[in-house]
Formats: C-alpha cells, structure tokens, sequence
C-alpha cells in the first residue's frame, strides 16, 4: 500500500474518466475548482508520486487549494454523477479522498468530533441526554430493567438521529401509528446509518455501524426496516444486501401507503414546494411521498439539488453551506409551504430561516401527516443551552 490509503480507487477513476468536463459544469464546487473527477484523481496520484511520507503528501494536498476545494466542498448531491457519460460513482470517490484527508490529519477535529454517532456521545446523545428523551419503551426488542426483550415483530422502525433527538412527541405519534397498523406490531432501532461518519472520513466505521444495525435486525427476527429517511433507507439497504440478509427496506412513506393510512391533516392551502432528497437517485422515494401526502401534480412545485447540509461542507465553507439553502429557498413563493423528504433538510432549512427570516413554512412530509409537530424555536434555544448551562463544560471536554 502506498501513502495513500485508497490509492486503488483513484487509478480507477482516473482509467474510466473521459474527462468530457459535464460534471465540472453541473457541480458548483467542482466548477470553483476547475476539476473533474479524473483530474481529482490524478491529483492526489501525482501527489504520491512526489512524497516520500505522509507530511509531505499532506502539505502537497493541503497546498493544492483546487484539490482540497473539490474534496471538501462535495454534498455528496450527486448532481455530477447524472452527468456522467461513463455512469462513475462520485460518492464513492469522494468518500475515499475523505479517507485520505483523515488519515493525513487534512480533516480538523471541530468538523467531526461532535457527530462520531457510533461512539456513546455525539451531539444527537448528548442533546437527549439532556432533554431526557428516550425510546427504551419503543425498542421492544432489547431488555432493559423491568423489560424482557420481546419477539415475534416482523417490522422495524427507524427514525434516524434528527428525527430522534429534535422531533420526539412526533417519532412517538409516528411509531403508534405503525404499531396499530403493522399485522405484528412494531419495535424500533434507535441508532444512527453513519452518514456522518462518511463525511468526516471515516468510511470503514460508518459501513460498521451499519452492520451493527444489521445485526441487530437479524437479531430481532424482523423481515422490514421501515426508514423515514431516504438516505437511512439506501444505507441500510446496502448493508442488509451486502450481507445477504432478506430485510426489505421501505421509506415511511411507502409503507403508510400501502397500509391504509389516512393522514390526521388537511394540506395547507398554500403554494406547495416539495424539496427532493439528494439521496433519492432515481425519483422512486420523490413519488412515494408525493403519494402520500396526495400533492396534486399541478400545482406542486419539485425543486432538486442539496439542501446545504450534505458532506458537512458547513464545517469547512460555512458561507457557501448558507448560500445553498438560500438557493434552495429561493425557489419557493412567498407565502409558500417547503416540504422536505429528509428531516436534516428540514432542520438545515428552520436553521438558515431562522437567521434569514423569509415568508415561507418549512416543514417535514410526516409533518403533514401527524398532527405532532417540530418545534424549532425550542430545539435551537436548547442547543444553545447546552452549551451555556450547567452541561457546557462536560460538552467542551467530551467534543474537544
């Protein structure tokens, strides 16, 4: 192995680049960068070509302000990778130069201590450790004191970290119902699909935790991982596949459908912007929700593209995280309902409306389903919170 741990991977995508530039032009990172991904690849080869250790590969890479644009400016969108000619896989580059960049100390600390979600603390933990939120109760399939683990349930629910921590009187509407729907009733996983693990480079964890959720499903004895979160939905499904394991993987969505539900709200009678998850690659989980909800074709607007919280670039161009939600928010009318498909759309877009009042409503699809709802004045008073109180100091030295 050379200094660069993936090395491998970028002599693939170097041989299968045909560097016709269409992803350059469709990725605004890339086209600051005046990259595409054949030249990112080559980069960081040529990089290991000059270095002799690993200091001298990092200030090389560190010194090429392009490279290190493309890298950590990427959302992991993917709005290249439907411009490629030659069907590359975009994450899967930039995920590993994110390895890279790790190993080589080229990822600060402050962008990653904080969401290491497969370790006992992280911000979503500590944030309901708190506030005192908990699902010990809904996790039926684990023992706990006074608890016998219980069987016989053939479907999961998976809420995922934001939905979990900011959003718990809904999480609980949304398991209730389930479990009066599902023919076996419903228990529920509480953990995290890593996706911020990936970001931060830490691919090999972010893959283990996921078999960790495996596991524990297989555990369980469940045929169904019911995700409320397109991009929990494809991790998962990924792990279960690469495992060989029968889960079938259903979006929220979906499956409310397919199981009669009848929502407990009336759509706004407001212009409708449903926002379309970057994880949603083929539109399948974007119908599913528009069926749902049961938004008119006609008169709903679709808008694509990141929210601004993809790829934690928000740790490294804060600025230009800020002007991707702006632009995304653009697209709605005043007086406009947005819609989201991922609850960390949902939290990315109250975050930026908050500093950027706008005279929009920002919610979650199940929001329009249940009547619970996210209370975001709250969930931001208390963040900060958090960290002014009595509980600052524990968090500084828990994150530093």
């Amino acid at each position: 192995m050379g200094l660069l741990e993936c090395s491998d991977a970028y002599w693939r995508f170097a041989g299968t680049c045909t560097q016709c530039g269409h992803c350059v032009g469709a990725c605004e990172s890339l086209t600051k960068a005046g990259m595409s991904l054949g030249q990112i690849a080559k980069a960081l080869l040529d990089a290991q070509r000059a270095s002799s250790t690993k200091e001298e590969l990092a200030l090389a890479i560190a010194e090429n302000g392009n490279l290190v644009q493309a890298v950590r400016g990427c959302f992991f969108c993917t709005s290249c990778k439907n411009t490629c000619f030659a069907h590359n896989d975009v994450c899967d580059l930039i995920y590993h130069a994110r390895v890279d960049f790790q190993n080589l100390g080229l990822i600060e600390r402050a962008a990653w201590s904080s969401v290491l979600v497969d370790e006992e603390w992280d911000i979503f933990t500590a944030y309901r450790a708190i506030y005192g939120i908990g699902y010990a109760d809904l996790t039926r399939h684990k023992a706990y004191e006074g608890h016998e683990a219980e069987t016989g349930f053939s479907t999961a629910f998976f809420p995922g970290c934001s939905l979990a921590a900011y959003g718990p009187e809904l999480t609980r509407e949304i398991f209730q119902t389930m479990d009066e729907l599902a023919e076996n009733g419903v228990t529920m996983v509480d953990s995290c699909c890593g996706s911020s693990l990936k970001s931060a480079g830490f691919f090999d964890r972010a893959e283990a935790l996921c078999d960790r959720n495996a596991d524990e499903l297989l555990a369980a004895g469940v045929r169904e991982l019911v995700c409320v979160c397109p991009g929990c939905a494809n991790d998962m499904k990924k792990a279960l596949e690469k495992r060989g394991l029968k889960i079938d993987v259903r979006l929220l969505a979906s499956w409310l459908t397919d199981h009669g539900f009848t929502p407990k709200r009336a759509l706004p009678e407001t212009p409708l912007c449903l926002s379309k998850s970057c994880q949603d690659r083929d539109g399948t989980y974007l119908e599913e929700t528009k069926e749902v909800l049961g938004l008119p074709e006609e008169t709903t607007s679709i808008f694509r593209g990141c929210c601004g919280a993809g790829g934690a670039v928000s740790a490294f161009d804060p600025a230009r995280q800020e002007q991707q939600a702006d632009d995304k928010l653009s697209f709605a009318p005043d007086g406009a309902t947005v819609i989201s498909m991922c609850p960390t759309c949902t939290y990315t877009y109250a975050f930026r409306l908050m500093q950027q009042p706008r005279d929009v409503v920002n919610k979650h699809y199940t929001e329009l389903l249940f009547t619970s709802q996210f209370d975001w004045d709250k969930t931001f008073a208390q963040l900060g919170g958090m960290w002014s109180g009595e509980y600052g100091p524990w968090l500084a030295q828990v994150f530093a």
